[in-house]
């Protein structure tokens, strides 16, 4: 085990079998699967798909993998790119880099089927004024359909983690990732409880230039005067096209 890579590994096999159900992988899709571990998943995986490409920091870990699968890519998945085949995104992660990983997965587009800590997964699908609402829930929701699949006990796992886990599916929307909207989104969540003319006027020496510093207040005059927590997706992005030419 390597403690800074937060490995814990799936070992039951009746939940296994439930994820790979849950993936319905096929033998058209071209699977990428993020954080390999043992291949206790990846043998489901080769089985339903036409190809399975396997992420794997771990050294260590690519023989157990090659069992499977020779298509391993042995580095961090930060570091790595999406092949332009790949049809469909499986993974077991880190959770320490859910929100990083999260983002990267988006961004493809693809639909995705991916295991997190519980209270993160609840992010992931948290309504507006809710306590869980935050950035990553704009985004989830932004770019894709984020749906909780099941839960998964956290003594599935060797060694057993503090949590229990969720499995979570991603459907892609059309929208396209805008670095401007994700931006402003990011700039007013740190202030979600506060209007969003507040929000926007603590964060301002993140966003603004010195020569539109006379722009901005006509600007915020013209946003809605609520808090940023209770404001729904499609809300933050009427609201943001008053502001965009700034951010």
């Amino acid at each position: 085990m390597k403690p800074k890579l937060s490995q814990v590994f799936l070992h039951n096999e009746q939940t296994l079998e439930k994820i790979s159900k849950a993936v319905n992988a096929s033998k058209s899709d071209v699977v990428f699967e993020i954080g390999g571990g043992k291949g206790v998943l990846t043998k489901y995986l080769v089985k339903a798909a036409k190809k399975v490409i396997v992420c794997e920091l771990d050294e260590k870990l690519v023989p157990f993998i090659k069992e499977y699968t020779l298509n391993i890519i042995n580095k961090s998945i930060l570091k790595t790119e999406f092949p332009k085949e790949v049809t469909l995104i499986v993974g077991n992660i880190p959770y320490h880099l859910s929100g990083k990983i999260t983002e990267k997965v988006l961004r493809e587009a693809k639909r995705a089927v991916i295991l997190y800590q519980k209270e993160f997964a609840d992010r992931l699908v948290a309504r507006p004024g809710s306590k869980d609402y935050s950035r990553i829930s704009v985004l989830a929701q932004t770019l894709s359909n984020p749906r909780l699949l099941f839960d998964v006990n956290r003594h599935d796992f060797t060694p057993v983690p503090k949590v229990d886990s969720t499995l979570v599916e991603f459907t892609p929307k059309k929208n396209e990732y805008d670095e401007g909207f994700f931006k402003f989104i990011s700039i007013i969540f740190q202030f979600k409880n506060k209007t969003l003319k507040n929000a926007l006027i603590n964060g301002r020496r993140h966003w603004t230039k010195e020569q539109d510093k006379r722009k901005l207040k006509p600007l915020i005059d013209k946003l809605v005067d609520r808090k940023v927590v209770t404001l729904s997706v499609e809300e933050l992005k009427k609201e943001y096209k008053k502001i965009k030419r700034l951010i």
